[in-house]
């Protein structure tokens, strides 16, 4: 391996990213819990009969039904980190709110110093990379399509990119093949 280019590393630089997988068929994740917790109650049943088997089986093969449907109705949203300076103005564009009476920090703002009514849905809208979204489709979905965890999911994607640790990925399974394999 050749001696790292500092400067070279720093040119080509990317800004972290991450993708989150939103199923926008919510009905379809509801039915595929309903049938995940049916089928763990069928493994857990002491076998009565030889048709207890073919539950399992049937079970198993509607969880894979509706996770074909589920991915049909999946969207990837890919989000992007702001450059540190552009974070920084950001978030100063949404400041904490006071209470009126007292001049003293919103509880709801004053731990992570944002005003989180705005920011956070501005959040996802700037750190969204893909698919590109106008006005109309980002308000239909922020405000009508999205559960509360969905919103939650992309907002915790945006903001541990531009807040946490990037950690070099690690694959578990890519490394259990590479240790198996013959050398």
């Amino acid at each position: 391996m050749g001696k790292v280019n500092a400067k070279e590393l720093i040119r080509s630089a990317k800004l972290p990213e991450r993708s989150v997988p939103v199923c926008l068929q919510a009905d379809l994740v509801a039915e595929h819990e309903a049938a995940e917790r049916e089928l763990e109650q069928a493994r857990e049943r002491p076998a009565k009969s030889l048709d207890s088997g073919s539950r399992i089986r049937e079970l198993s093969e509607h969880l894979a039904a509706l996770e074909e449907q589920m991915a049909e109705h999946t969207s990837g949203f890919r989000l992007r980190a702001m450059a540190r300076p552009v974070w920084k103005a950001f978030v100063a564009e949404h400041p904490p709110r006071k209470v009126e009476e007292t001049g003293d920090p919103d509880e709801r703002d004053k731990y992570i110093g944002v005003n989180v009514e705005t920011f956070f849905p501005e959040l996802i809208r700037r750190s969204v990379v893909e698919p590109e979204l106008d006005g109309e489709d980002w308000a239909l979905l922020l405000d009508e399509k999205l559960t509360d965890r969905q919103f939650d999911d992309l907002s915790d994607a945006a903001w541990a990119l531009n807040r946490r640790d990037v950690d070099v990925p690690f694959s578990r399974a890519a490394s259990r093949i590479r240790s198996s394999e013959p050398e």
